[in-house]
């Protein structure tokens, strides 16, 4: 008989990345923190704006369904997935007392079961993406997302701010020394730009990393989105345009990218 072989280093450091995420999100606490349904003023103007009548989505992290059933109320064909089993169970109970249809399944943003462009939109709410371990998590969500996507599909997805001047400014920017002092050689868990560790009982995001919005341009290039637009949640909802002081305001930045005609990545399995 073979002997398993260890998987490598980074690849041992998303699995375990992936279970201390998977791990916070399965308790009860949290998972109660996310029972509220209904989109966000920022996210109803994108649905109204890129969300074609009758569009299939993929609610990708969708966690207790929030964004889901409010899709699913307006009549389009939902499908939600998440990590966490614990928020997959609230989500079908919400839709069960919404009284709406909706697919949810517990599945992995990394490694989806389901067909090729078989949606016309994929949505990422909150810090679903965030939670993606490393910049090689978030390389194959994004190559799973474009897959999943119809020719031209939208992808709507949010992020936190990596320079804004808020209460986690101070969180960031000790990561950010812990990161460098990881680069002279002390033993740290911050290994990439962004990422932040934070262990106190009342912070549900154990892990995050948080990448400046030119990071995410160039993941999206690289992997055949095209953006087509992008703000902050304060300008969108004041229906103000994008400007340089939006880097250091509070709050979620906004996606919108269309899948262009790159070839189809090869699909990485997650063990």
């Amino acid at each position: 008989m073979r002997a398993k072989t260890a998987p490598p280093d980074g690849e041992r450091r998303i699995q375990l990345l992936r279970e201390l995420v998977r791990n916070s999100y399965e308790q009860p606490l949290v998972v109660a923190r996310y029972t509220t349904v209904g989109l966000w003023p920022a996210e109803e103007i994108l649905a109204l704006e890129h969300i074609p009548d009758q569009a299939r989505i993929l609610d990708l992290g969708c966690g207790a369904g929030r964004c889901a059933i409010a899709l699913a109320e307006l009549g389009l064909e939902v499908v939600g997935v998440d990590l966490s089993r614990a928020m997959i169970e609230a989500a079908r109970l919400q839709a069960q007392m919404a009284g709406v249809k909706v697919e949810f399944q517990v599945m992995d943003a990394m490694d989806l079961e389901l067909q090729a462009e078989s949606f016309e939109v994929v949505l990422c709410a909150y810090n679903g993406l965030e939670l993606l371990p490393g910049i090689q998590g978030k390389k194959q969500a994004l190559a799973e997302v474009w897959r999943v996507l119809e020719a031209e599909g939208r992808f709507i997805f949010s992020t936190h701010s990596l320079f804004a001047l808020n209460y986690f400014a101070p969180y960031r920017f000790l990561a950010f020394v812990r990161l460098c002092l990881g680069r002279a050689g002390w033993p740290v868990r911050e290994l990439e730009l962004g990422e932040r560790f934070i262990d106190d009982e009342w912070e549900e995001a154990k892990y995050l990393q948080i990448l400046p919005p030119s990071t995410w341009k160039r993941l999206l290039r690289a992997q055949g989105f095209e953006l087509v637009y992008f703000n902050t949640r304060q300008r969108l909802e004041t229906r103000r345009e994008w400007g340089f002081p939006g880097h250091f305001e509070d709050g979620e930045r906004f996606y919108v990218a269309r899948k262009r005609g790159a070839p189809v990545p090869q699909k990485r399995p997650i063990s």
